[in-house]
């Protein structure tokens, strides 16, 4: 759910670098609060340092001294030092936010142990091929939820691990399943039984889709505020550098 963060508005840079943008996720709420903080961290950089950069742009507009060229070099100075701060902390953010999302992934997907006892284990495993063989050479047979898998689709639902243990917790053939739909139900029972793990998961991927989406309107914005691509501005430097070093030598 959208959290208002109290931040103020410049509305000279676009909306979408506001650090509300991540405070807006869906995902976002006091379990995922803590994950996130830096995402909007680096927005708050990214947004203020923007500001800053208009700022420059502002005051050599006013710098009668300094013709069009000049003001260009020195706005796009500015945008230099800003993107060399800001954009090292936004890819850090990006990479700690894929590392998170990995490690809880190997949470969700990790084995379990049966918790019956054996011979119970073994009678709920046997229950469940029986099921997983009969679907596969009788279609009559076939009744809606009573399938291998939705037998157990639905032990998960209840919660009752007794069940979901035996299964998930001894090789897949053994309960007529393959590795593959073990492993999916595996997942979905993860998912069930540590549900705050799912949602920071989700936060977390949304975070990186986030930055994924928006890092390309920085560039836009910076050159925006310029005025001029980075590529001129950088040959107008290049030419001051060279009048500047051709007038040292007088």
């Amino acid at each position: 759910m959208a959290v208002d963060l109290g931040m103020g508005v410049d509305t000279r840079i676009t909306a979408s670098l506001h650090p509300q943008s991540v405070a807006s996720l869906d995902e976002y709420d006091s379990e995922t609060e803590g994950e996130l903080q830096q995402v909007v961290q680096a927005f708050t950089s990214v947004y203020e340092g923007i500001g800053k950069v208009l700022d420059v742009r502002d005051v050599a507009a006013g710098n009668t001294a300094w013709n069009e060229d000049m003001r260009t070099i020195k706005v796009q100075e500015m945008a230099d030092r800003a993107f060399a701060k800001f954009a090292p902390q936004l890819d850090k953010v990006y990479h700690n936010m894929r590392a998170g999302a990995e490690l809880i992934e190997k949470q969700l997907s990790a084995p379990m142990e049966a918790r019956a006892a054996h011979t119970i284990s073994t009678q709920i495993r046997d229950h469940v091929k029986g099921l997983a063989e009969r679907q596969g050479t009788s279609t009559a047979d076939k009744r809606p939820g009573q399938s291998a898998l939705g037998f157990v689709q639905a032990a998960i639902q209840k919660g009752d691990e007794l069940t979901v243990s035996a299964v998930l917790g001894a090789p897949a053939y053994l309960s007529g399943l393959t590795d593959e739909m073990q492993a999916v139900l595996r997942r979905l029972w993860n998912e069930k039984a540590n549900p705050t793990a799912s949602k920071r998961l989700r936060a977390m991927r949304a975070a990186m889709d986030l930055i994924q989406d928006r890092a390309p309107l920085i560039h836009k914005e910076m050159e925006r505020v310029v005025g001029k691509s980075p590529a001129y501005a950088k040959m107008l430097r290049d030419k001051h550098n060279a009048a500047e070093k051709a007038l040292g030598g007088i």
